[in-house]
């Protein structure tokens, strides 16, 4: 039991240390490290670790699966020029800095709940970065927005993030069902997210010259100016000539079928993967180009990532901490879901959504009333994203996507998270509370 203790913490260093530059060998190896350390255990040490039968059962192929549809249904629609099309009408309207903040949250939200917000952040980091600076205006709020946004609305429904998909699966909820309990929760949520980055950035969503980073001040002499001009503000790769992108109806027709059919209660992975396979067919196109849009290192993570809790959990470690802390956790229909939301926000920054809600889920089924511990789990367990700059992958993805390293980092990230994630998770959950 303790070796394969030892193989899980091990793993999670892995992880951890991909973020914080100490062996940075990123974190689907280490995961996928974890999980050969898992099948190595049982062959060496009976009873411990998986065996290869019980490690390639313990993949989870609806979560898999849903996760590529979407991501090749996204990539359609940015292979379409979809998100190029949007920023360019953004453009043209002139909006002023404070509305332009409220867009990029609100919009980035909405499209996170049809597509997969780690998705939307890729596709729309770069344009956000363009749009921000092409206008004169401190690219930061606008970067901060679009991941919290992201985050946020993705809670919307039960195919916005990998974690809701994995909800959706352990519980049984239906989409049609996850929509209508949660939707309005997390469009409160959602537009407590936009008002409170409002307030929080006001000062510098004001300013028209983004302020300038000191620790660029001692590079500025060696560079020509035309150099620095064509650095800060890089421009947009060629567009395609005319006939070389497939017609944007097509991949925004196959997302709206996708969508009623996930409302009508079809299954959520191959409905997503019928979608985009209906889209590169109606294309009749070498779909190369659209494969290579996904992002397979997000898959093989999560792939890996269920063998090596499946590990755990086998020992029932789990159960008896749970067991043991259970006198301690407040109890009842009420005081449960904010205990279990507590423990939501806290467990997500140590080990991540995902490997959290799998290793909680005897907990959250031990509630009160389950169905309304799911609906908080993916409620929180999202918002929960928007806490520290290490708490999303959308996060991570929009930051290193633009080159912001330096003007977010883990501090200044997280003295707009907490207060947006704190803000937000109170007024979903009070709505939820009050209308259950």
């Amino acid at each position: 039991m303790w070796s394969v203790l030892l193989v899980f913490a091990a793993t999670y260093v892995l992880i951890a240390a991909r973020r914080l530059s100490l062996l940075p060998i990123g974190r689907p190896a280490g995961a996928l490290a974890g999980a050969c350390a898992m099948v190595f255990l049982s062959s060496i040490e009976p009873g411990a670790g998986l065996t290869a039968h019980e490690a390639f059962a313990a993949i989870e192929p609806n979560t898999i699966g849903l996760l590529l549809g979407m991501m090749l249904l996204s990539a359609s629609l940015d292979l379409a020029g979809v998100f190029e099309l949007a920023a360019a009408w953004v453009a043209r309207r002139d909006l002023s800095p404070v509305r332009l903040l409220y867009l990029v949250t609100l919009g980035a939200g909405l499209a996170s709940a049809v597509l997969l917000n780690d998705s939307v952040c890729v596709m729309l980091a770069p344009l956000v970065d363009r749009t921000a600076r092409r206008a004169g205006l401190d690219r930061v709020p606008y970067l901060l927005a679009l991941a919290m946004g992201a985050n946020a609305g993705s809670a919307l429904t039960l195919a916005g993030n990998p974690q809701n998909m994995l909800v959706g699966h352990l519980s049984g909820i239906s989409y049609r069902a996850y929509l209508l309990e949660a939707g309005p929760a997390a469009l409160i949520g959602l537009a407590v997210t936009a008002v409170t980055l409002h307030l929080l950035l006001r000062r510098r969503i004001a300013a028209r010259t983004p302020p300038r980073d000191p620790a660029l001040d001692s590079t500025s002499d060696s560079t020509s100016d035309s150099t620095s001009d064509s650095a800060s503000d890089p421009e947009p790769a060629p567009a395609p000539p005319p006939g070389a992108r497939p017609s944007a109806l097509v991949p925004l027709a196959c997302v709206a079928v996708v969508s009623v059919l996930f409302v009508l209660g079809a299954n959520l992975a191959w409905t997503a993967i019928g979608g985009a396979t209906a889209a590169i067919l109606l294309h009749r196109r070498d779909a190369t180009g659209l494969f290579d849009r996904v992002s397979w290192t997000v898959l093989v993570f999560f792939g890996a990532l269920f063998i090596v809790v499946a590990g755990l959990q086998k020992t029932g470690m789990p159960e008896q901490s749970l067991r043991a802390a259970s006198p301690f956790l407040p109890s009842g229909p009420t005081l449960g879901i904010v205990g279990l939301s507590i423990a939501m926000l806290v467990g997500c920054q140590i080990v991540s959504n995902v490997p959290f809600i799998l290793l909680a889920e005897s907990y959250i089924r031990s509630q009160p009333d389950p169905h309304l511990a799911w609906i908080a789990t993916a409620l929180v367990s999202t918002l929960a994203g928007n806490f520290t700059l290490l708490g999303s992958v959308a996060n991570i993805i929009v930051v290193e996507t633009v080159g912001a390293e330096r003007e977010i980092g883990f501090r200044s990230y997280a003295r707009v998270g907490v207060p947006v994630t704190l803000a937000s998770t109170a007024a979903a959950l009070l709505w939820l509370l009050l209308v259950r």
